[in-house]
């Protein structure tokens, strides 16, 4: 039996690289690339994450595997799949996150 990480909850602006969140359907996902912006007097972050536990959300068929997809034009070959594993994370302060606890 596979005991459940502890988690701890942080808001959006508390996000940092390298935190595992959970978010929509079960996903765990690693936080790889973050940038933020000011929009109507709030701050608003954005992380770009890899999904950690893909063929376990695939089978559940929670999220479509789409979702999880991003793709690129190459010259001479039209669009292509760059990454399967793609999910990201945006909020500002208010939202909140379960973050595993690296401890």
């Amino acid at each position: 039996m596979t005991t459940a990480p502890a988690v701890l909850i942080k808001n959006t602006a508390e996000l940092a690289q390298g935190h595992i969140v959970h978010t929509h359907g079960g996903l765990r996902v690693r936080l790889d690339e973050g940038t933020s912006r000011a929009l109507t007097g709030r701050t608003v972050y954005y992380w770009t994450a890899t999904v950690l536990n893909r063929a376990e959300v695939l089978e559940r068929g929670v999220i479509p595997e789409a979702f999880m997809r991003t793709q690129k034009w190459v010259p001479g070959s039209g669009w292509k799949t760059d990454r399967e594993d793609v999910w990201t994370v945006q909020g500002n302060n208010f939202d909140e996150w379960l973050v595993e606890d690296p401890s």
